[in-house]
């Protein structure tokens, strides 16, 4: 004898009824999608915040001599003709020793922005008689977007 079933009635479904290929399944799709929400990068809440806080990630690199995480800020265009160790020497052979660096402003046109910085530095023997000269600067920089990324541009 043959069941039927009223066509608005349904079956639960049963965990046994999927078997372990079934339950292989569900568990690599339900993985699939956990990855695929995780792996969903949120935009910053203010653009202008992070221009900010991406320039003054790459001062503070600079002056705790994390020289590659450094160049990763800088363009595609600077590292395809300078090295990350070219970077680090020029850095660490210059006669201006950087000490410090503090956000001041930036101001923004739709894919460049030039942020300003208070910048410390120290110089060693910079005329006879004087062992080191203590100051502070406000320096300029040029930062492009370039495929939905922020990069800084080094003076030439």
């Amino acid at each position: 004898k043959v069941k039927t079933y009223k066509t608005n009635q349904l079956k639960p479904v049963s965990w046994r009824r999927l078997g372990r290929s079934g339950l292989l399944l569900l568990f690599i799709m339900t993985g699939l999608f956990l990855a695929a929400c995780a792996s969903v990068t949120p935009e910053p809440e203010n653009p202008d915040n992070f221009i900010a806080e991406r320039a003054q990630d790459r001062w503070d690199a600079l002056l705790s001599g994390d020289y590659r995480k450094a160049y990763g800020f800088y363009s595609p265009g600077y590292r395809s003709t300078t090295s990350a160790e070219d970077l680090a020497f020029e850095v660490r052979t210059r006669r201006v020793l950087w000490t410090s660096a503090q956000y001041k402003e930036h101001s923004c046109q739709e894919n460049s922005c030039t942020v300003s910085f208070e910048v410390g530095f120290t110089v060693n023997r910079p005329v006879p008689g004087l062992d080191k000269w203590d100051s502070s600067e406000i320096m300029e920089e040029k930062w492009v977007k370039t495929d939905g990324e922020w990069w800084y541009v080094p003076h030439k």
